[in-house]
């Protein structure tokens, strides 16, 4: 895994995230975006040219202003997921309806819904290939 997208409107979040990710030596590059349209809007400067790094590993939480988590899996299944299959979601949420789980799970490219916050433990147990949970 070379490239990871966070999105995250806490900024606390995405500081412990990427801090996270510089110990464990998980990914060469960590991107960060504070809602679900910053995150589109990158992948739509990917399309055009304007960046060259796709993200390998997206952690994605649900809450957050402007477009949620679920509006970004919904448009990004249905305009870049075909032309970037190789973006995995894992969906990093303080959500306890169990709905939310299930409705992840509708997404092919979502991996696993973790509960946050995100700990070492999850992102060892991601880079050996297990399952988070």
């Amino acid at each position: 895994m070379n490239y990871i997208l966070c999105v995250d409107d806490d900024p606390t979040a995405l500081t412990i995230q990427t801090i996270l990710f510089k110990q464990l030596q998980f990914g060469s590059q960590t991107i960060t975006k504070r809602n679900g349209q910053e995150a589109l809007d990158y992948y739509e400067q990917i399309v055009n040219g304007a960046r060259a790094f796709v993200p390998d590993l997206i952690f994605l939480d649900l809450n957050m202003p402007i477009l949620d988590g679920w509006g970004f899996l919904e448009i990004f299944n249905q305009k870049y997921y075909k032309q970037f299959p190789d973006s995995k979601v894992y969906i990093l949420s303080s959500s306890v309806d169990p709905s939310d789980k299930k409705n992840a799970e509708l997404y092919p490219f979502v991996q696993s819904f973790i509960s946050k916050p995100l700990t070492k433990e999850s992102i060892s147990k991601i880079k050996e290939g297990k399952s988070p949970i």
